[in-house]
């Protein structure tokens, strides 16, 4: 139950992070549109890690991956303050809370 709830996290939060990148994508031109690619590049590089485990049951690439979520989390929560956003704050940090609970229970 616990690898799955682990899994399903780590997938959403790489999956939102695919699509915020998508947005911005959409949205940005110029060098901020570059920016939002490589954005998006990395989000979906994660989103495919994060389908991993959730398709094979691997334990070790789900910590691996659920391991990288929070590491983006902490920085994108990072970022939230430093742009001085609540949202982009909290949200962030809330997920990394989320990440760090499940490698807790996993391990």
């Amino acid at each position: 139950m616990v690898y799955y709830f682990t899994a399903c996290t780590t997938l959403l939060s790489a999956a939102l992070g695919l699509c915020f990148s998508i947005g911005k994508v959409r949205r940005e031109q110029g060098n901020s549109r570059t920016n939002a690619l490589y954005m998006f590049a990395r989000s979906l590089a994660l989103t495919g890690a994060a389908l991993i485990p959730v398709c094979t049951g691997a334990l070790s690439i789900l910590i691996a991956v659920t391991l990288a979520m929070l590491i983006v989390q902490i920085t994108d929560g990072i970022i939230g303050i430093l742009i001085k956003s609540k949202l982009r704050t909290t949200g962030p940090f809330l997920m990394a809370v989320c990440h760090g609970v499940c490698l807790v229970l996993i391990a």
